[in-house]
């Protein structure tokens, strides 16, 4: 089970997965949604607001499969939050998406941190997403990594 970060729907859309070229895969995303294989948070869809794109169309859309969050995970925020050395305006979704991740149990897919043509640490790593995870103990990942353990093939 996952918890998609604003940069994993950014990437895959862009890099790995273009709807023009790979819609089927997109097609996968949604059923994983609507099945609870993966989660949305509605800070993932504030984000996107920031800029009007293709991308942004596509969420508008389909704007029921962003999550709001439980009083547990809400619960969870603020601690993790306290964890990011510099919050940007650009990272506000990353504490509610660990918190999602870390209620649930699930995974967290990202590209903060990370190439995103190979999913490895970059530098800085520690301080973004995937060290704030690692401190946590919860599992990141980047998108082809996540559908694969979904079993997604497409």
């Amino acid at each position: 089970m996952l918890v998609f970060d604003t940069s994993a729907l950014i990437n895959g859309w862009r890099i790995h997965y273009p709807p023009g070229t790979m819609p089927s895969v997109w097609r996968a995303i949604e059923q994983a949604i609507d099945a609870g294989q993966i989660i949305l948070p509605r800070e993932v869809y504030l984000e996107l607001e920031a800029k009007d794109d293709e991308l942004l169309a596509w969420a508008k859309a389909r704007r029921r499969l962003f999550n709001d969050p439980s009083d547990e995970v809400q619960q969870q925020v603020g601690p993790i939050a306290a964890m990011f050395p510099r919050r940007g305006i650009h990272d506000r979704a990353d504490p509610w998406v660990i918190a999602e991740a870390k209620v649930r149990g699930f995974v967290v897919v990202t590209y903060e941190g990370t190439n995103a043509a190979t999913g490895q640490p970059t530098r800085g790593a520690e301080t973004k997403m995937p060290g704030i995870c690692k401190q946590l103990g919860i599992d990141c990942c980047i998108v082809p990594a996540g559908l694969t353990r979904l079993g997604i093939v497409i």
